[in-house]
């Protein structure tokens, strides 16, 4: 049990380390109200119960990015909202492979290039 609790701390560390090296190599501003209600789901995104949904990052505003990348800093892929406010990601990188079970980091950005940042798990 030691083990384990050690494994989730050293993960919490490294994301927490993560978010603010991205925050920082991105130029992340105070966050916009307009970003304040920005959430992803399903999230955990679990094959067993979410084979054919894609993971929505839902009230963004419009021609907003979304950045994803793995929990140690690499860029997954970039998404884009529509009229809607909503970006879908398929779960897959740029080159168009499935990603991995884990945890990954969004980081959305509206056009004036405030941001705000969170955390997804996906469970193959």
């Amino acid at each position: 049990m030691w083990k384990i609790k050690q494994v989730l701390l050293m993960a919490l560390i490294l994301s927490l380390s993560t978010l603010y090296l991205l925050r920082s190599a991105h130029g992340a501003g105070v966050v916009a109200v307009s970003l304040g209600a920005v959430k992803a789901y399903p999230n955990p995104w679990r094959a067993d119960k979410h084979a054919n949904t894609p993971i929505k990052f839902d009230n963004l505003p419009t021609a907003s990015t979304v950045k994803i990348f793995t929990i140690s800093a690499h860029e997954v892929k970039t998404l884009s909202s529509d009229s809607t406010g909503i970006a879908a990601w398929d779960r897959t990188n740029e080159g168009g492979d499935r990603v991995a079970s884990g945890v990954y980091i969004y980081l959305a950005i509206d056009p004036q290039g405030n941001s705000t940042s969170g955390k997804l798990a996906i469970i193959n």
